[in-house]
Order: structure tokens, then C-alpha cells, then sequence
């Protein structure tokens, strides 16, 4: 029978056989439920408030920066004595 797919923090996999419908053994195959707390709905609207900011932050010089070389006046030509 095949081994087990789980990967231990140590890097070896697991040794144990693998159940007939599943890639895990009977101890990896317990699944964990996923519940998000409020909290984490506030830290998901201030990361993107942060990631706005920033941005922002970095979009305005750019966006002066090409202004200034694209849309600009042109450079006058060296005159040659």
C-alpha cells in the first residue's frame, strides 16, 4: 500500500498507509473547520486602508515624474558657436 502524503516539520514523510479513499492515514486525515473571527474583518479593512495609503504614496511621484518628462515643455537645443 502507499505511504501516507504528509510532510512532517522535519521534512520526512509520514510511514504510516494510506486509507482507500483518501491520500492520508487515519491520523493526517482529520480536517480542521475554517471560522474567521470579527476581529479579523476590521484587520482586512485596515491592511487595505494601509495598502491604499501606500499607494498612494508611491503613484503621486511617479505619476509627476512622467508629467514632467513626457508632457513638459521640450528642452531647448544646445546652441553650437
Amino acid at each position: 500500500m502507499p505511504r501516507c502524503l504528509h510532510i512532517h516539520d522535519s521534512g520526512f514523510q509520514c510511514v504510516s498507509e494510506v486509507l482507500e479513499t483518501t491520500d492520508f492515514c487515519e491520523d493526517h486525515q482529520k480536517i480542521v473547520p475554517f471560522e474567521l473571527s470579527e476581529e479579523a474583518g476590521w484587520q482586512k479593512i485596515v491592511y487595505r486602508f494601509v495598502a491604499l495609503i501606500l499607494l498612494i504614496m508611491f503613484l503621486i511621484p511617479l505619476i509627476y515624474t512622467l508629467r514632467n518628462l513626457y508632457v513638459g515643455p521640450p528642452a531647448k537645443a544646445q546652441e553650437v558657436w
